[in-house]
């Protein structure tokens, strides 16, 4: 493996030893994985670099740790006589962010830099984390080359940059990082998914005042430099009436045995009812940590809220309960130092920059069904799906979205249209501004109307639609 490195700005120098183990993790990705004939480049960088580049190739305004730009094989032309060389790409890896992660994560910067190599190279590979399944691979096959690199997370050569910094007391030293997974459940239409997408900082997950909304699990990733944070916003917990609310529900209830604590989301506006009732009798099975929080507070007087969380308390022995308003931001800082304190000790799971596993096309269906939902109120049940049947970027960087909005009757698709086309326009305008934002493009978005009569109760249209039996 011949493994090109430099430095960018060319005036930056580094340690020799950083070199190395970049030189080290790369050869010995190309001996584990059959391209030890290949060659890839490394530009060791800043953040400010770095940050620039997120900005140009990626739409992100921050600096992060590592960028994998892999090299399309028609880019590279073959040259007869020649030794045959698999060029893979380049890396980009910030080495002031490499020197910060191994502060905060308390292990060496040569523990980093190799690590951040790995996963570099790993991309360059065809490997990729935006999927459950491809992200637990991932995982796997970086534990495997840093155990081949007798290098772990306990490695405490140079767990200090090379700054020299004054000693201190062992009490103040910083708190080891916490990871772990929270489930955020709840009757339909109490902000699980405002919450989430507050704390976040992005939408995500599609908001309506219409019960239901989230129709599949939703994972959600906060990083802190404490902390990582995996959100699970789930579809409201019901009695389903419907195929496709069984399947939201089997969703909803099987989180819960996945985590390391559960946030049960009500609405401070309503009285505890039957909905809240049947999800607490679910919830008497778990031994997961359950976290109450009391949502839209602003929206009630100050003094009413001590009685609604003495009635919930009287009917489930929390671990603890928090009162909060995502819309307006209320108490949200109380409620991650809730939840931190009932994260386990353990590493960041995910890059820095993932804030979700939903692919993008899930994304843009879902921003379409919410605007579709709101406009249409009460004319539209939960009769609505979106499947994105094209999304392509045009060579002017434009991006061209084609969409089909189902419906169960010809009335419905009616509705959806509007008179002369005039509900679809307005459902496209709207959709196009929340996309454009997630995609950081300009877009061009088409939309088509059909009916699929009964969709919600026909087990193989639910499957074309995502939804199945799998959880």
């Amino acid at each position: 493996m011949e493994v090109i490195i430099s430095n960018y700005p060319e005036e930056l120098t580094f340690p020799q030893e950083y070199i190395d183990n970049v030189k080290a993790a790369a050869e010995k990705v190309g001996e584990l994985y059959d391209v030890a004939n290949g060659e890839v480049s490394v530009t060791l960088t800043n953040n400010e670099y770095i940050h620039t580049l997120n900005k140009q190739y990626r739409g992100i305004d921050r600096p992060t740790d590592v960028l994998s730009f892999a090299l399309n094989e028609s880019e590279e032309p073959e040259i007869e006589g020649e030794p045959e060389v698999d060029v893979l790409g380049d890396l980009v890896i910030s080495v002031e962010r490499a020197e910060e992660q191994a502060a905060d994560f308390g292990h060496s910067v040569r523990r980093e830099m190799a690590f951040l190599t790995v996963h570099g190279m790993l991309h360059l590979l065809g490997y990729d984390h935006m999927e459950e399944a491809d992200r637990i691979e991932m995982e796997e096959e970086q534990r495997y080359v840093m155990e081949q690199l007798g290098i772990s997370r306990d490695d405490a050569k140079e767990k200090k940059a090379p700054k020299a910094e004054p000693q201190q007391p062992e009490a103040d030293k910083k708190a080891k990082h916490k990871s772990g997974f929270i489930a955020v459940i709840g009757r339909p239409n109490v902000g699980k998914s405002t919450l989430v997408n507050t704390l976040i900082g992005q939408k995500i997950a599609i908001m309506s005042d219409k019960p239901q909304t989230t129709r599949n699990r939703i994972m959600c990733v906060l990083t802190e430099p404490d902390a990582q944070i995996v959100f699970l916003d789930t579809p409201g917990i019901h009695k389903p009436k419907h195929k496709l609310g069984e399947y939201m529900v089997k969703a909803a209830e099987g989180t819960l045995k996945e985590v390391d604590a559960i946030l049960f989301v009500v609405d401070a506006t309503q009285k505890l009812g039957p909905g809240e009732m049947y999800i607490l009798e679910r919830l008497q099975a778990t031994k997961r940590p359950v976290i109450l929080v009391v949502n839209k507070i602003d929206l009630i007087e100050r003094e009413k809220a001590l009685p609604i969380i003495a009635h919930y308390t009287s009917k489930y022995s929390f671990a603890g309960v928090v009162p909060i308003s995502a819309r307006e931001k209320m108490n949200l800082d109380g409620l991650l130092d809730e939840v931190k304190s009932y994260l386990p000790e353990g590493p960041q799971y995910y890059p820095e920059d993932m804030i979700t596993d939903q692919p993008e096309r899930l994304i843009v269906a879902e921003l379409v069904r919410e605007k579709a939902l709101h406009l249409t109120r009460d004319e539209i049940p939960h009769a609505i799906a979106v499947d994105v049947d094209e999304m392509t970027t045009r060579p002017n960087d434009d991006v061209y979205i084609r969409a089909t909005i189902y419906v169960e009757r010809d009335s419905q698709k009616g509705i959806i249209i509007g008179a002369k086309g005039s509900m679809l326009r307005e459902i496209g305008a709207l959709a196009r501004t929340d996309i454009q934002n997630l995609l950081g493009s300009r877009v061009f978005l088409d939309l088509w109307v059909k009916v699929r009569k009964d969709w919600r109760d026909r087990d193989g249209i639910l499957r074309n639609f995502g939804f199945g039996d799998e959880r």
